[in-house]
């Protein structure tokens, strides 16, 4: 009875007059239309959100890598090689002045046992940031083995030079023939090798900037696409509902359309900073610090191949060749001798100047100072060669030019640091809490969106 009442009092023709009120009938698919549209939407929402995390993770690994693990092993390596050629060239010092007990030989001697303890610790920081990498960790090893045989060889030459008890500039040669041993170990297997291994490590840096820069953009570019898809998506599907159930708007579906324009527009800035700190990172920063650091591995051998000119005279017009070629790697200058060099260097280079300090003279105050000490160390090198009498004597000028110069590079070598921690920082900064932030607008957005549909949905009923 009571079913029989509730037809009478809702017959079937009212519900038709509902409908038909609405725009509707009961085999139009309205409900399934409906949800097809509401999927549409998350479908769309879940491409932008889906590229913005892949954009966002490939830029995390990018910037892990260059600010935390190969590219501070970069600088660990360059570092390393620095201490090494450093350690090569005051034995050479210390041979060179021979037994004459002067301060310049003292602190030379000095200087050989800080950079034994600076290469141990470069070696061992090289080691640690290796991590599980087998061809790094096996270079790394090589470089241990070959620096305990140079040591030998060197502790060998300084044996014999203190035996020998010789003058300053006139070694036997029995002192040179060991020299000449554990140089050429340094010079043709340690150093190359140090040289391998940041370049290695550099390869890598260079591998995963590429490799973040293309997920960026191609995240980017998806995450912009979908995203106007998602917001077209959702503007069609509340003019299909003010149509058909005749309602002004969804408040529901405004709301989700708003966070979606909202969330696209900072998922894109995001991405854009992300691309920026990159960029910034590893060209304006860690690219140039990568030379700067290599600049002042090089420089060390300018004063290296300075030395043994003086103590090698047979050798001495290699030391120059190879002094003149360590010099063009530096600030390169079209010339075909180091007496040219040094007058186009005087005149200011002629032009634009390229090489490891060349590319990084930006026209900064920092910059000018390197040029002008660099230029004035170049000088006093020229005028060392042509001076005779004690060794002792007529480095000390050179060595007070290096001084000056090597603080220059120190300097301008800091200042690139900053901006690329600066800019490390930043990055990191940009995407912190990111996965959380996506996680919620999506979730969000998914109930936002089905949220709108729902009531309608029950008019169906």
């Amino acid at each position: 009875m009571m079913k029989l009442r509730d037809r009478a009092a809702h017959p079937p023709d009212a519900d038709l007059a509902v409908l038909a009120r609405l725009g509707l009938t009961r085999g139009d698919g309205g409900p399934r239309v409906l949800l097809v549209q509401a999927t549409a939407v998350i479908a769309a929402l879940a491409v932008v959100f889906g590229a913005l995390y892949q954009a966002v993770g490939a830029a995390e690994e990018s910037l892990g890598v260059i600010g935390h693990t190969s590219g501070r092993q970069v600088v660990a390596t360059t570092d390393l090689y620095y201490a090494l050629s450093d350690a090569d060239s005051q034995v050479a010092t210390v041979l060179l002045l021979g037994g004459t007990g002067s301060p310049l030989a003292d602190a030379a001697s000095e200087r050989f046992e800080q950079r034994r303890g600076d290469v141990a610790t470069a070696l061992l920081e090289a080691h640690h940031l290796a991590g599980a990498a087998d061809t790094q960790r096996g270079t790394i090893e090589s470089i241990m083995v070959q620096w305990g045989e140079y040591q030998q060889l060197a502790a060998v030459a300084l044996l014999l030079a203190e035996r020998a008890d010789y003058s300053a500039g006139s070694p036997p040669p029995a002192v040179l023939k060991a020299y000449r041993e554990a140089t050429e170990l340094m010079s043709g297997q340690v150093l190359p090798e140090a040289y391998n291994l940041t370049l290695e490590n550099a390869t890598i840096v260079r591998a995963s900037y590429d490799d973040a820069r293309g997920g960026i953009d191609a995240g980017f570019i998806a995450a912009a696409l979908a995203g106007l898809a998602a917001l077209a998506l959702l503007v069609w599907l509340q003019v299909h509902l003010t149509r058909r159930f005749r309602r002004v708007f969804n408040p529901s579906l405004v709301v989700a359309t708003a966070v979606t324009a909202l969330s696209l527009f900072t998922g894109l800035t995001v991405l854009d900073t992300e691309r920026d700190a990159l960029t910034e990172a590893k060209k304006d920063g860690f690219d140039t610090v990568l030379s700067l650091e290599r600049a002042k591995a090089i420089s060390n051998g300018l004063h290296a191949d300075r030395v043994r000119f003086l103590l090698d005279e047979d050798a001495a017009d290699v030391y120059e060749q190879t002094y003149f070629d360590k010099a063009q790697q530096l600030v390169y200058i079209e010339a075909v001798s180091l007496p040219r060099y040094r007058d186009a260097l005087e005149d200011g280079g002629g032009g634009a100047l390229t090489g490891l300090v060349g590319n990084a003279l930006d026209g900064s105050a920092e910059a000018e100072r390197v040029f002008s000490a660099y230029t004035d160390l170049i000088l006093a090198d020229a005028r060392m060669r042509v001076d005779d009498g004690d060794p002792s004597v007529r480095i000390a000028p050179v060595d007070e030019a290096r001084a000056d110069y090597e603080d220059a590079l120190d300097t301008l070598s800091k200042r690139y640091l900053d901006r690329f921690e600066s800019a490390i920082a930043a990055g990191e900064d940009a995407v912190a809490g990111s996965t959380f932030l996506l996680t919620a607008a999506m979730a969000a957005l998914s109930a936002f969106t089905f949220g709108g549909i729902v009531p309608r949905l029950r008019e169906y009923r």
